[in-house]
C-alpha cells in the first residue's frame, strides 16, 4: 500500500510539473522566428528572435507621466509602475534571450518614427544621470541597459525630412536628447545607419543567411520614400505630378514600414502610417496606406498601423495583404477605433489580438471588443521552415510570463 501511494504521489508529481510547463511558451529553438510585441502600458515595444538567434527590437515607447492625459483613459502600467518602461522591456528581453546560451545584445535596434510612444518622453520620469548629455527615456535608456549593436532610425545622419529645420520644430526637444545618443555612439564608434527604403540586405541574419535562406526582412517605405516593387528601385509616397499642391507626410507616415518573410509565412509592420485624408479638404496625398498597399503583398501576421486608430488599417491595405491574424500594439481608451475594427473584421474569421486593451475601450467597442483576444504580451512564433505558425499570449502583470492564451497551429499562406 504504501508503494502505490508513493507510485500515485511520483504520478501526481510528474503530471503537475507537466502541466506548470505547459503554462509557459516553450523555449525558442534555432530555427523558430519569434516575434513578441511587448506590453508595458506605456507605448510600442516589439523583440524579435530570427531563426539563427539574431535579435531586433523595434521600438521602445515611454509616455512618460500618464496624468499628462487628461482627455483620455490610459491603462494601467505593466506589470506595474515600479521601474520605467525601459527597464521592463529589457527585462522582457533577457529573459527570453536566455535559451540562446550568449551574452545579452542586441544585433539591431530600430526607431520607427520619432513620437515619444515609439522612442520615449521628457518629463519629471525621465532620469538624469551624472556624466551623461541625455536623460534616460525610452530608446535612450534602453541603450544604456542592453548593448546595441547597430542603431537604426528613418533619418541618420541628416535628419532632413521634410527638411532639416522642419525636422527639428516638428520633434523639438526629445529629438535633442535622443541625438545626444547618437553623437556618444558615433563618438564611441558604435554603428548607426539611416533605415534604407528598397533593400532586403539591412536586417539581415547574422550567421544563418546561407541556412535559412527563405527568410528576409524587405525594407517597404519610409520618410517619404517607398519602393518601386522592382529590384531596389525607389520613388515618392506622394505623386507630386498629380498632387502638385501637396504636403509632405507628417511624423506618423513618415514611419518606417518593412516585410518579414520567412518559408511561407509574412509578417507586416507599418509603425504608424495613415490611410485616410479629408474630403472636404481633398488632401488625397495624406493617405499613406494606398501607394504601400500596391506592393506590400499578402501577409499572415500585420501588426495594425497606428494603434488601429480611426486612420488605420484603410481597404486598400487590408484587401492587399488579406492578414489571418491582426496585432494592435494599444494601451488607451481611443484604440483601437470601432471603424477600424469594422474594416478589419469584413474577414469574419480573422483573429485579432491587442497588447492592452484599456477595459472601458473594450467595453465600448462592444461586439468588436468581445471578438479580440486577451490582451497582453503577444508572441508570434514561426516554426522552422515557415510553413506554420502559433499565437501565445502572455500574462503582462506577472513576471512569469505565463500564457493565457494560445491559438491553433495556423497553416502560413502569406508568402506567395
Amino acid at each position: 500500500m504504501k508503494r502505490f501511494s508513493l507510485l500515485l504521489a511520483a504520478i501526481a508529481l510528474f503530471i503537475g510539473v507537466a502541466n506548470a510547463k505547459s503554462n509557459y511558451l516553450p523555449d525558442w529553438k534555432e530555427g523558430y522566428l519569434d516575434i513578441h510585441h511587448i506590453s508595458t502600458g506605456r507605448g510600442s515595444s516589439f523583440f524579435y528572435i530570427l531563426p539563427d538567434g539574431t535579435r531586433l527590437l523595434v521600438d521602445a515607447g515611454d509616455l512618460g507621466d500618464p496624468a499628462r492625459w487628461t482627455h483620455k483613459t490610459i491603462a494601467p502600467a505593466v506589470p506595474n509602475d515600479s521601474k520605467l518602461p525601459a527597464e521592463w522591456i529589457a527585462r522582457y528581453i533577457e529573459h527570453f534571450s536566455k535559451p540562446l546560451n550568449r551574452e545579452l545584445y542586441l544585433d539591431y535596434a530600430m526607431i520607427s518614427h520619432f513620437d515619444n510612444d515609439h522612442y520615449g518622453f521628457l518629463d519629471h520620469t525621465a532620469i538624469t544621470v551624472e556624466g551623461k548629455p541625455y536623460k534616460f527615456t525610452g530608446m535612450t535608456h534602453l541603450a544604456n541597459l542592453i548593448p546595441i549593436r547597430t542603431l537604426i532610425d528613418r533619418g541618420y545622419p541628416d535628419y532632413d525630412y521634410p527638411s532639416a529645420e522642419a525636422f527639428r520644430k516638428r520633434n523639438g526637444r526629445l529629438f535633442q536628447n535622443y541625438h545626444k545618443l547618437v553623437e556618444e555612439r558615433e563618438a564611441q564608434g558604435l554603428r548607426m545607419e539611416k533605415f534604407e527604403v528598397g533593400t532586403d540586405k539591412q536586417l539581415v541574419l547574422k550567421s544563418g543567411a546561407e541556412k535559412y535562406k527563405t527568410f528576409r526582412i524587405m525594407n517597404i517605405a519610409a520618410s517619404g520614400v517607398m519602393w518601386s516593387g522592382e529590384g531596389n528601385k525607389t520613388r515618392s509616397v506622394i505623386d507630386y505630378d498629380e498632387y502638385p499642391e501637396a504636403t509632405p507626410l507628417n511624423e506618423n507616415s513618415s514611419s518606417c514600414v518593412f516585410r518579414l518573410e520567412y518559408g511561407k509565412f509574412s509578417y507586416y509592420f507599418g509603425g504608424d502610417i495613415c490611410g485616410s485624408y479629408s474630403r472636404k479638404k481633398k488632401n488625397y496625398w495624406t493617405d499613406a496606406q494606398t501607394p504601400i498597399s500596391k506592393v506590400i503583398g499578402k501577409m499572415d501576421v500585420a501588426v495594425a498601423d497606428h494603434h488601429g486608430y480611426s486612420d488605420s488599417m484603410n481597404q486598400a491595405l487590408l484587401d492587399a495583404m488579406e492578414p489571418q491574424c491582426v496585432v494592435i500594439p494599444v494601451w488607451d481608451y481611443y484604440h483601437p477605433q470601432p471603424a477600424t475594427m469594422k474594416r478589419i473584421m469584413t474577414n469574419p474569421f480573422r483573429e485579432v489580438y491587442a497588447v492592452g486593451m484599456a477595459p472601458a475601450n473594450r467595453e465600448r467597442l462592444a461586439e468588436y471588443g468581445r471578438i479580440i483576444k486577451p490582451e497582453g504580451h503577444i508572441v508570434v512564433r514561426i516554426y522552422k521552415g515557415g510553413k506554420k505558425f502559433q499565437i501565445f499570449v502572455l500574462n503582462d502583470k506577472s513576471l512569469d510570463y505565463e500564457i493565457i492564451y494560445q491559438s491553433d497551429i495556423i497553416p502560413a499562406r502569406g508568402n506567395k
